[in-house]
């Protein structure tokens, strides 16, 4: 299986309107290679295409494309470190506003969607129905143990035109 490339979608840069939070999350190497081959979505339920790029790891929404997080990692002797993420703050494309959901949320993506350990998201409110509606458009499929198979070249036939 190879890992996903930026080209293998069709994808926005992240925006002008955008915030840096500070994160810190060291993972081993056996880890950075799960999270390094990245996802690119398979059907309507996988909600992201996420690819990695010279130390960046970058999160893009499926259907629209838009870049909502660009995450950084550093090389250490232990391990690599997640050190802080880029955020989409343009309201048109991302409507999250707090600085502590989105470091929570880019480990919960990180783990569900790359490492494949078991969801465990933040809770959108009151009601297990909000939980669950939120669970869901953060990672559709996954929450119920579903993953794309992973690209290999013969299932793309060769080609490097993005999919959407």
């Amino acid at each position: 299986m190879r890992a996903a490339r930026a080209r293998d979608w069709s994808r926005e840069e992240l925006p002008a309107k955008r915030t840096t939070i500070a994160l810190d999350r060291l993972f081993s190497e056996e880890e950075m290679e799960l999270i390094q081959r990245g996802v690119v979505p398979e059907q309507m339920e996988d909600k992201w295409f996420i690819y990695w790029e010279e130390g960046t790891l970058y999160f893009h929404r499926s259907w629209t494309g838009f870049c909502i997080y660009v995450v950084r990692f550093v090389l250490e002797n232990r391990g690599w470190r997640m050190v802080r993420a880029d955020v989409n703050r343009d309201p048109a494309e991302y409507n999250e506003t707090s600085d502590k959901t989105d470091a929570v949320l880019v480990s919960a993506l990180v783990d569900v969607l790359l490492l494949r350990r078991e969801p465990a998201l933040p809770q959108a409110g009151e009601s297990d129905v909000q939980a669950a509606v939120l669970n869901w458009s953060m990672i559709g499929r996954a929450m119920f143990g579903e993953h794309p198979r992973g690209l290999e070249d013969e299932e793309r036939g060769g080609e490097d035109k993005p999919r959407r």
